[in-house]
């Protein structure tokens, strides 16, 4: 079993370097509208270079076959590339066409570098990559494997001429339901979480255009809360669109209940929208209605401010202590370190804590529509963490973990 991880602290330093690099080169070439993704690439070589080193001294779990042929190591590799290759097309095709993500600019640039990076690296990459990292553990949960599993299974069926109906026998087995399953995840979330990588970009560069050399506190607290964002989406978008033997954050199991879905994708785009019109979220209140603030004094603003960079910190560090597991509805690897060491949703809490002190400071948040919105929302992340819970249980190490780490919210309390 895969128990252990990486160093908390490291995955946060590694992440901090990669945002400050990207803001200083992005701020100085200014291009980062085209090339915006660079920032998660570089993450999964940096990753990728700790896990190989840590593989060398013996440190990870990853278990390597030496001895198979070259010849056989091609033939797989050609299998993999085809097999992602169509699935990034149906992909970028379906991002394309549809009229909700192909108004979104970026999501279209990203996707196709993507796509033309892929033609160009993808069969030396895992020509590469199973020279070095060969394993028949991972095959079990390398998501080309199972579909082409699926797709034996299916042509044998239609072969033998037992019926269409038992080609949905092959989609009942739970494992193929797991890897469709993760494939359509990811594609749901990947637009979502990239778009972001941009926007912290530009909005660390513009933050600092016109006040930095005036020493403007204000701008200052305004970068440092979009660095900290860079970091956290950066690595978000990292466990979203690559699932790598390099990074060793392979899925390994998926929520399967109709629950878990709605509750985690009632939090993002698009289904938010809908969760955001029947609660009003409260941190919109100091947003739409800044001149309600209980006190229109600097000192009284800047402390705000502080306030929410310091929650901010706590539930970035959380995030990202997670490296290239963190991701919905799934489970990759524990991280038991750290916040991880103290409550075993620390991201829950300090997220939960950073939308309060965004909110309780103005007079507008207290109203009816927006207290009981706010609460609402509350609830809806409590239960995420709830479900995931749920789904995780079904793990033994994650059952060893609940024993020694009690409490999931607030040390000592809940």
């Amino acid at each position: 079993m895969r128990v252990g991880n990486i160093s908390p602290h490291l995955f946060v330093f590694i992440n901090l370097i990669i945002a400050l690099l990207s803001f200083y080169i992005f701020a100085r070439i200014g291009s980062h509208g085209e090339f915006f993704f660079v920032p998660v690439l570089a993450l999964a070589i940096i990753y990728g270079i700790v896990n190989l080193i840590r593989q060398g001294r013996g440190q990870s779990h990853f278990s390597i076959q030496r001895d198979i042929k070259p010849v056989i190591l091609l033939k797989k590799s050609i299998a993999r590339y085809i097999v992602w290759l169509i699935i990034l097309y149906a992909g970028y095709s379906f991002y394309d066409i549809h009229p909700y993500y192909k108004a979104i600019e970026k999501n279209r640039v990203f996707f196709s570098y993507l796509l033309k990076l892929y033609l160009i690296l993808g069969l030396p990459y895992f020509f590469i990559t199973l020279i070095f990292k060969s394993s028949s553990t991972e095959d079990f949960y390398d998501p080309a494997i199972r579909i082409i599993h699926i797709i034996k299974d299916i042509t044998r069926r239609l072969f033998r001429q037992e019926g269409i109906g038992t080609v949905f026998k092959v989609f009942a087995k739970q494992y193929n339901r797991k890897v469709l399953l993760n494939i359509i995840m990811r594609g749901y979330f990947i637009p979502f979480m990239i778009i972001q990588v941009y926007a912290n970009i530009d909005n660390a560069i513009r933050s600092s255009q016109y006040n930095f050399q005036g020493y403007n506190l204000f701008a200052i607290l305004t970068w440092t809360s979009a660095i900290l964002w860079l970091m956290d989406t950066t690595n978000a978008s990292l466990s979203y669109c690559i699932e790598s033997r390099w990074i060793e954050n392979r899925s390994r199991s998926i929520d399967m209940t109709v629950g878990g879905w709605l509750v985690c994708l009632s939090c993002y785009a698009p289904m938010n929208n809908v969760t955001g019109l029947l609660f009003p979220f409260g941190p919109l209140a100091a947003e739409k209605y800044p001149d309600s603030i209980l006190f229109n004094d600097a000192a009284f603003i800047y402390s705000i401010k502080f306030l929410e960079i310091s929650a901010l910190i706590a539930h970035v560090y959380a995030d990202v202590s997670l490296g290239p597991s963190i991701a919905n509805i799934t489970f990759k690897k524990l991280q038991t370190r750290g916040l991880y060491g103290m409550i075993r949703h620390p991201g829950t809490t300090f997220k939960l804590l950073l939308w309060w002190v965004q909110s309780v400071f103005y007079t507008r948040f207290w109203s009816i529509e927006y207290l009981s919105g706010h609460l609402m929302w509350n609830v809806i992340y409590i239960l995420r963490a709830l479900t995931e819970e749920r789904h995780l249980k079904k793990f033994t190490e994650y059952r060893e973990y609940m024993k020694k780490v009690r409490y999931r919210f607030i040390p000592g309390i809940v």
